[in-house]
């Protein structure tokens, strides 16, 4: 993967670093995941994704142990609540990613307004249908973690878990829709660009 046309080095010396985070938002087996680690490689910022932590919080609490499914989701964003303004208290950056729900993405804004952060917001979505048939194959192609529970979806609630939650709904600061239906149509190397730009002050 080439990098884009930006200047990553002033970026890692510090440069203009402060004051701004990334939020990749939108639906489930959209590309969130993929694109926020290769956005956090291409600026060399920390990124921290939600799956990743109900992961750690599972393999912590064990299989046998309810709570993971019940509050896990809860649980994980209240701790990547935490992580993001340890990270704003002492002006760096981060990348955070996930499924936000409307009322999550209320708390990030909230969190940013309170030390003046400024944001850019990537809301990645699709065609229920693509998104759905991707979200079910990739448990077998990449045998996910024992936390993603997908016995018993269906294509309905899938579509209206994201409705009912507002997931996508909502972005902060510079908004960037993308549309991942088909991957092969989005122009990812655009879409790092636009964050080299913010991160480096650049309309």
């Amino acid at each position: 993967m080439r990098r884009v046309n930006y200047n990553v080095g002033n970026l890692q010396k510090g440069g203009n670093m402060s004051g701004k985070i990334i939020v990749v938002g939108g639906y489930c087996a959209s590309g969130k995941s993929v694109f926020s680690r290769k956005l956090s490689h291409l600026l060399n910022i920390p990124c921290f994704n939600k799956d990743v932590i109900k992961e750690i919080l599972g393999d912590g609490f064990g299989s046998e142990d309810n709570m993971v499914f019940n509050k896990g989701s809860f649980a994980t964003f209240l701790l990547m609540l935490h992580i993001a303004e340890r990270f704003l208290q002492v002006e760096k950056t981060c990348i955070l990613e996930s499924n936000f729900k409307l009322t999550e993405m209320e708390q990030i804004k909230a969190l940013l307004d309170k030390y003046n952060y400024e944001c850019l917001t990537y809301i990645f979505k699709g065609d229920f249908n693509v998104l759905f048939d991707r979200y079910m194959k990739r448990d077998i192609v990449e045998k996910r973690h024992w936390v993603h529970k997908t016995a018993g979806e269906t294509n309905e609630n899938f579509k209206e878990g994201h409705l009912e939650h507002g997931i996508g709904e909502m972005g902060i600061g510079q908004i960037v829709n993308v549309d991942t239906t088909s991957f092969e149509k989005v122009n990812f190397d655009d879409l790092f660009s636009i964050a080299g730009n913010f991160m480096e002050g650049k309309k």
